[in-house]
């Protein structure tokens, strides 16, 4: 898995979020797979507890992981047909809104630096 780029207007979260599901897509984190733990991810990006579970909370939100208690996060081994059919449009649209919040952001800290 690639680094955080600190140039990228996106979020930490966001950024390690796009990155898991890229693997997810892909199939290098095939379904059933298990996620690195909360405490793999903060180590290798650098990041904070939060930000980790932010990060699964959102691909957790997509429909595209699990969590157990106890256990981890794993790939789903499958997805709920209603959901893909209905949903996908809608985690797109979420997915574009979450990147322009953070662009947003990058560019109110610019002008409050003027």
């Amino acid at each position: 898995m690639a680094k955080l780029d600190p140039d990228d207007p996106r979020s930490p979260y966001r950024q390690i979020a796009d990155q898991l599901r890229t693997a997810i897509e892909s199939g290098q984190l095939a379904p059933g797979a298990q996620l690195p733990p909360v405490s793999a991810l903060t180590e290798e990006y650098g990041v904070s507890p939060n930000t980790a579970k932010s990060a699964l909370a959102a691909l957790r939100d997509e429909g595209l992981i699990v969590s157990r208690q106890g256990k981890g996060s794993y790939v789903r081994t499958r997805r709920d047909e209603t959901k893909v059919g209905e949903g996908s449009g809608l985690e797109e649209l979420r997915r574009e809104v979450a990147e322009l919040r953070d662009r947003l952001v990058v560019v109110e800290q610019k002008l409050a630096g003027r």
